[in-house]
């Protein structure tokens, strides 16, 4: 056999073991990965158009940064001042928290840590709270493995530090009366008309949180000085360190708490009595205490009588003029209209000045709510009652300045709107 037969027979038996090799690897080795397919996405959520500014140094207080606009449904906010506010919602589970304080013309982004995530959305009074444009509180409501957390700013959301409550039940109520004193309840258990409570207290503007009162161990037949576990708690405010009211809904009329020490003890207030307005209620909604004035003597909180065949709430109101050792029933004569989404517990600036709005038209009264002038129609605002058919919050800082809140469920869409002559006129912000 010559040198060259025998090359190429070693050569074609080299290409026969390669091959037989490529066939052994191509079907041992794992099949491709299919192509991502894309998933069904939610609808967006959509609202207005503000325009944020990058603030130099982060000062939020400057408006000469660069600015951007973002299309963000508001799903709650806050009136700090005539020209300042806070508006706040949950887009991916993290909370956008905006300032202004130029009456909406520009916003600064004082949003907490994305990594800090939200399965629900804040409420004032139950998970956000402030007492001045510095101070400020987020408590984050537990899931999963993880607890309730207090997020606290004291330089207006330029930065946040966190606390743990050590509690996971669910956060019905939060209060500060100064920066560093405040309180928070939970409640568990909960049905429509009874739930166990707990008290927490801090002085160290939130870092840390001390149980002051729980009624787990509560036994009606027995001395007890903790709020009941019959009625679920609406609010909770404090006049001073030492004295503070809860209000509870039950199955009929609301009731009221009062604590002197701080939050330990309660005990019930003035029982608010049986009249021809609520007599024919198919339930009795209790709205939370509200104190006008810094020496918290005039307040008021709201009533509604529910009808559940005309699917209607008639709102009246409970006033003190003696700082809620007694409440007086005041009659509204306002109808709500049969069906109608615009139906709102009215807003009060002081005992006698305060807003509604019912239907497509805003009143206003002068009197304590016993006479209601409807106001001059707005174009703007007549438009957007009928676009945005529900009121999720109208707030009043002054005479002149009101915010209100419209908001489309369905189509998860809300729109701002501002006032600066009373309710005459509106913008969209």
């Amino acid at each position: 056999m010559t040198s060259r037969t025998a090359g190429l027979k070693t050569l074609r038996m080299f290409m026969m073991l390669f091959f037989l090799a490529w066939i052994v690897s191509a079907c041992s080795s794992p099949p491709p990965e299919p192509s991502p397919q894309p998933q069904p996405t939610e609808a967006p959520e959509e609202g207005q158009t503000i325009t944020l500014i990058t603030p130099p140094s982060n000062d939020t207080n400057k408006e000469s940064g660069p600015k951007y606009q973002v299309q963000t449904r508001i799903t709650g906010f806050h009136l700090l001042s005539e020209t300042e506010g806070i508006v706040w919602g949950v887009t991916k589970n993290e909370l956008r928290l905006y300032v202004t304080h130029n009456n909406g013309a520009t916003w600064a982004n004082i949003s907490p840590a994305p990594n800090v995530q939200f399965l629900s959305t804040p409420v004032y009074g139950k998970g956000i709270f402030f007492t001045d444009s510095n101070h400020g509180w987020i408590i984050r409501s537990a899931f999963g493995t993880t607890e309730n957390i207090v997020l606290r700013t004291t330089d207006g959301g330029k930065s946040w530090k966190i606390s743990s409550l050590g509690d996971d039940n669910n956060v019905s109520s939060v209060y500060f009366n100064s920066p560093t004193q405040g309180w928070l309840m939970t409640s568990a258990n909960a049905t429509p008309n009874k739930e166990s409570k707990a008290i927490y207290s801090t002085s160290d503007g939130g870092a840390t949180w001390e149980e002051v009162m729980q009624n787990e161990q509560y036994n009606p037949n027995l001395p007890n000085h903790s709020i009941p576990f019959t009625g679920v708690s609406t609010g909770m405010i404090f006049k001073s360190r030492v004295e503070g009211f809860v209000t509870l809904q039950t199955g009929a009329l609301p009731k009221i708490f009062i604590t002197k020490d701080g939050g330990q003890s309660w005990n019930p207030g003035q029982s608010f009595l049986v009249n021809e307005q609520l007599e024919s209620c198919d339930r009795v909604i209790t709205g939370k205490p509200e104190f006008f004035d810094a020496s918290k003597t005039n307040g008021w909180m709201s009533v509604g009588c529910q009808n559940d065949k005309d699917k209607t709430i008639t709102y009246h109101g409970y006033f003190t003029a003696n700082g809620g050792d007694n409440w007086k029933f005041t009659p509204f004569e306002l109808k709500s209209p049969t069906g109608g989404n615009h139906q709102s517990a009215p807003t009060f600036l002081n005992s006698q000045v305060g807003w509604a709005i019912i239907g497509d038209t805003l009143y206003h009264t002068a009197n304590q709510g016993k006479t209601w002038l409807p106001l001059k129609e707005s174009s703007v605002l007549q438009s957007k009652l009928e676009e945005y058919p529900e009121t999720i919050k109208m707030e009043f800082i002054s005479t002149e300045v009101g915010w209100l809140l419209l908001e489309k469920k369905e189509q998860k869409r809300s729109l701002l709107l501002q006032t600066t002559n009373g309710g005459i006129s509106w913008r969209v912000m």
